[in-house]
């Protein structure tokens, strides 16, 4: 088991490497890396399962990294270290899928816990791997050409579609299909030229800007409609979306009526 430890402060690597008792969990293998850049050549070249990152590094966020591996390595198990106690920074981490979220200075108490939880993950869905590799041979076997890539998209757009308001990933969709994240990811950007992430904002994102306009909800409301229980992230993601805040789109539309 492979882990990247990623902080641009030397000595924070090094109090990690002292603290954390890693033989215990199986980690046989911890990488380094002082920025997103390095992080991502190290993820792109070898095999990692669980990544502990800090928030706060020059030219690329923890949480730019962390985006980064949802969308690229959905499987890697994601550990924030930050040494701000802020709500928002912990908040904007559960929604990135973040595993936890750890003070620094990182205590030995607290990193025994982190590798202890992440450790049990990563075995978790290797076993959930296996059975979904049999779940796909049994499927291709009983149902042949039927349960083919356009089917598997199919099914997942519309588990998307009728649970949008939930909290969706990539894990739980390709559990629900009987296929591997990796694989189902494959379809999506066959399918849609985008990666299962970037179709569910996509798709979150235009239901927004149609409630925005048929409707006389609030903003607030139609955070809620399309999955978002914060409204300051959602607010956030569709100004990049669409180049206006929510309120900015509606006054917008009223002005071309």
């Amino acid at each position: 088991m492979n882990l990247l430890i990623v902080d641009d402060e030397k000595f924070a690597i090094e109090g990690i490497m002292a603290a954390a008792p890693f033989e215990k969990y199986g980690i046989d293998g911890v990488l380094t890396a002082n920025c997103m850049q390095q992080a991502v050549e190290i993820l792109e070249r070898e095999k990692v399962d669980i990544l502990l990152c800090d928030i706060e590094m020059p030219n690329g966020s923890g949480l730019d990294l962390i985006k980064w591996v949802n969308e690229n390595r959905p499987r890697v198990v994601k550990l924030i270290l930050s040494c701000h106690n802020e709500f928002e920074f912990a908040q904007q981490a559960v929604g990135l899928s973040c595993l936890l979220y750890i003070l620094k200075p990182a205590t030995p108490e607290a990193m025994d816990k982190a590798l202890a939880k992440a450790s049990a993950k990563v075995l978790k869905s290797a076993a959930d791997d296996r059975m979904m590799q049999f779940g796909e041979a049994y499927a291709r076997k009983m149902v042949g050409a039927d349960d083919s890539e356009q089917t598997v998209v199919e099914k997942v757009n519309a588990y998307i579609r009728e649970h949008i308001t939930s909290e969706l990933s990539v894990d739980e969709l390709s559990a629900k299909a009987f296929v591997s994240p990796n694989h189902l990811t494959r379809c999506f950007k066959k399918q849609y030229g985008m990666t299962v992430t970037e179709y569910i904002i996509d798709y979150r994102m235009g239901l927004a800007e149609k409630l925005l306009k048929d409707t006389n909800l609030t903003v607030t409301a139609v955070s809620a409609k399309v999955g978002y229980a914060n409204y300051a992230y959602f607010t956030r993601q569709f100004k990049k979306y669409s180049g206006y805040t929510p309120s900015q789109y509606r006054e917008l539309l009223r002005q071309k009526d």
